[in-house]
């Protein structure tokens, strides 16, 4: 299926195709005459800074990284990276 999107790369508006989507829901495309691949609006994939301020009071009230991960629906590693990031700054911004 073609589309009206251009390629970066080569400007051409011709043979460009959608080849599925990114993680956060962009579309993805691929032009048919260069072959790269891209997407020309993409979205960004963020949690809210009210999510981050949750995860980190779990995390001060102690409970692990894993279980604020299952309870918030989130990878653990955001939880563990979010606490590491305000620990080097030095100052708990929790609410």
């Amino acid at each position: 299926m073609e589309t009206k999107e251009k390629c970066p790369r080569c400007g051409q508006s011709a043979m460009q195709w959608r080849i599925g989507l990114t993680k956060a829901g962009s579309t993805r495309y691929r032009c048919g005459l260069c072959k790269r691949d891209y997407t020309p609006n993409p979205k960004k994939w963020m949690y809210s800074e009210e999510e981050r301020k949750v995860a980190l009071r779990l995390i001060t009230d102690g409970m692990t990284g894993r279980a604020v991960g299952r309870t918030l629906k989130m990878s653990k590693a955001n939880a563990y990276r979010w606490a590491t990031e305000v620990a080097k700054k030095g100052t708990m911004k929790c609410g």
